[in-house]
């Protein structure tokens, strides 16, 4: 079974909340049944935002997206799933992706207001079972060539594992959650997910086939993946595990890994720095995009679950218990409590000097200049 690190129950939440038996829905129902209009979508768990224009899109459970617009009004969107989304990205006002449980993939055409399923679990399941027998002949062919070298023993012994987990995997159904994504544009992208599911696509998520080589034999998560201005991508996941590739995810190399500590998430910044967040107040800087990595000190060991750089050129951190943390130079921070104290899993800012908070709570809003006076 694959190794497994401890997650903040926030965090679990995503990768957990769906997964589990439903008494009166089975996994098919919630891929099939469109999410239901609710006045209270706000109040409920939210984990991603992105402004897109003046507006920001929000996703989280039950297959709820809402849209505020620059007034402060919240829409939700027509969605056809009933189940929990992770995280959402768009490329420009028009094309966005949404990924969730059941690893379903869903995209908009129109700014968020409508949404199509794409893909789920019950075609992936089929790409990565075909994708682990690829993998095993290969390593047959390569052992059965050199007996003797141990290099080879050991891949054709993590092909045989990976073989036997994607078999598992198509028997139990379309369960296992997406959990990050990145599209270059409007033809290419990736998502990546829970147990090592690692996907590409070329033509706008109408086809799909599964990415190998990641040294992953335990299948442990991938949670964030990110794209960067030179052309290279990193992927961040459990345990502390960093991939870097730089011919458009044909071929990945494990980064310096520092830390054993899961990471949940990668951002960029203006300055071209990268920066990897996760457990227990782990936060990892890269001046080179990702080839090496080294720890930022921070003033807690709250987990942190989103990274956003403001217009100002602020950075605010994300994180469990109500967690922000803000710094005016990346270096350091200065912590602010949510009352409700519930985690926050990503902030966004608006057009008007909010900062728009999602999370266990749903969306909350603060004016920036009170928060800026009150951290500490």
């Amino acid at each position: 079974m694959p190794l497994k690190f401890p997650l903040h129950p926030a965090f679990a939440l995503l990768l957990c909340l769906g997964t589990t038996a439903v008494n009166a829905a089975t996994l098919n129902d919630r891929l099939e049944r469109p999410s239901q209009s609710t006045a209270l979508g706000a109040q409920t768990l939210l984990s991603d935002v992105q402004p897109v224009g003046e507006q920001q899109v929000m996703v989280g459970a039950a297959g709820h997206i809402l849209l505020r617009d620059a007034s402060g009004q919240v829409r939700q969107a027509q969605v056809p799933v009933d189940l929990l989304l992770t995280a959402v990205q768009f490329v420009d006002g028009q094309n966005g992706w949404a990924v969730g449980h059941d690893s379903v993939v869903l995209h908009s055409q129109d700014g968020g207001r409508s949404w199509n399923k794409q893909l789920d679990g019950r075609a992936i399941n089929p790409l990565l079972l075909k994708a682990a027998e690829d993998v095993l002949a290969t390593a047959e062919q390569a052992a059965s060539a050199a007996p003797d070298d141990d290099h080879f023993a050991n891949a054709l012994e993590n092909a045989r594992f990976a073989l036997d987990d994607a078999q598992a995997a198509s028997e139990s159904g379309p369960s296992r959650p997406l959990l990050g994504l990145w599209f270059r544009n409007a033809r290419e992208g990736w998502v990546v997910g829970a147990y090592g599911i690692f996907l590409k696509t070329t033509d706008g998520g109408a086809s799909w086939r599964a990415v190998n080589g990641l040294e992953n034999p335990d299948r442990l998560h991938l949670n964030s993946i990110l794209g960067l201005a030179d052309g290279s991508l990193l992927v961040a996941g459990e345990g502390g595990r960093l991939y870097r590739s730089v011919d458009s995810g044909e071929h990945w190399q494990p980064t310096q890994q520092p830390t054993d500590a899961s990471l949940y998430t990668l951002a960029k910044l203006s300055s071209g720095q990268v920066l990897a967040a996760g457990f227990g107040g782990t936060l990892l800087v890269s001046d080179d995009q990702g080839v090496s990595w080294a720890f930022r000190e921070l003033p807690v060991k709250a987990s942190l679950y989103g990274v956003r750089q403001l217009s100002s050129g602020a950075v605010v951190l994300a994180g469990q218990g109500g967690l922000l943390l803000y710094s005016t130079d990346g270096k350091a921070f200065e912590q602010w409590r949510a009352p409700s104290k519930a985690a926050l899993l990503n902030v966004s800012e608006t057009h008007t000097g909010q900062l728009l908070l999602v999370g266990a709570a749903g969306l909350q809003v603060l004016p920036m200049m009170p928060f800026k006076e009150h951290v500490k």
